[in-house]
């Protein structure tokens, strides 16, 4: 099943009516994609919130964005910051399209705006996968071409809307590639090469920094602020350290407000867009209304 939203303040999804499989509606939507032509950065992060297409392919339960994704029909990859469009694309291409199997790779609405790559690669799948199944894929591909991508869908959050292809004056020169004469990825297969060689495809994780005595010798303030930095670089990564993404936000907004000397504004603007940076952000509406009772308390 297609799950579609406008724009990511979007807290319902609604459902493409679909008789093909889900991998032809990437590729429609890669073929006949959404415009945004003649638009500063600027402008398309607005783009980006309120008009630009969102899809997840599989099954969830319900139609809330906060129901639990049970399974997903396509894989997907985002590359940033690593390597160019094109090296990056075709290390890509080359290996799924060595295994006949079906994708799309297309350029971000990002690329050409922030430095590095900025892509995304769909790959059919010969069935639905659930969390577990689909970290394994991810990593297994990634590995194999040497590449780095957003694992936010695969260690933080199953539920991650992606973004279908936006062609832009910025990204326009580079070109999508559909490959679509093939087969889904043979998921059986794939999972015993991660299987076969837990140790080559595990995720090496850094280790976890903790309050040592580094950190004794410094004031109760700058742990605080080395806290609240890191949560405004990943949100999802972060969140649970407040027992949940309201508290977090509201966590996050205290704090903006009594450095920032009280600016409504700035403060307001920070809320919004570490909000918008999660797989199930609070609807705007809601938001407003949380702000409006947390500022009631807020002091500098």
């Amino acid at each position: 099943m297609i799950y579609l939203t406008k724009g990511i303040r979007q807290s319902h999804y609604s459902v493409g009516r679909y008789s093909k499989p889900d991998f032809s509606h990437l590729v429609e939507a890669t073929r006949k994609p959404q415009e945004a032509f003649n638009q500063t950065a600027k402008q398309l992060a607005e783009y980006k919130k309120n008009e630009a297409l969102y899809v997840i392919h599989g099954t969830v339960a319900g139609m809330k964005r906060k129901d639990e994704v049970i399974n997903r029909t396509i894989l997907f990859i985002d590359v940033d910051d690593e390597s160019n469009y094109k090296n990056a694309s075709k290390r890509l291409d080359d290996l799924l399209e060595a295994y006949d199997i079906n994708h799309v790779i297309y350029p971000t609405i990002s690329n050409c705006i922030k430095d590095g790559a900025r892509l995304r690669v769909g790959v059919a799948l010969d069935r639905s996968v659930n969390a577990d199944e689909y970290l394994k894929l991810w990593r297994v591909i990634l590995v194999n071409v040497g590449l780095h991508g957003d694992n936010t869908a695969v260690n933080h959050s199953f539920k991650q809307l992606q973004g279908l292809y936006i062609k832009t004056s910025q990204n326009s020169s580079q070109v999508p590639i559909i490959y679509d004469s093939g087969q889904g990825l043979p998921v059986d297969e794939f999972i015993k090469i991660y299987d076969s060689d837990i140790a080559k495809y595990e995720e090496q994780k850094p280790a976890v920094a903790t309050v040592g005595n580094d950190d004794e010798d410094i004031p109760n303030y700058a742990k605080t602020n080395k806290k609240m930095i890191a949560t405004l670089l990943d949100p999802e990564a972060n969140y649970q350290q407040f027992g949940g993404w309201d508290n977090m936000l509201t966590a996050l907004a205290g704090w903006t407000f009594k450095q920032s000397y009280g600016d409504f504004i700035i403060t307001a603007d920070v809320v919004e867009t570490t909000n918008n940076k999660g797989s199930d952000p609070i609807e705007e509406q809601e938001l407003i209304k949380k702000f409006k009772t947390w500022a009631k308390g807020w002091t500098y």
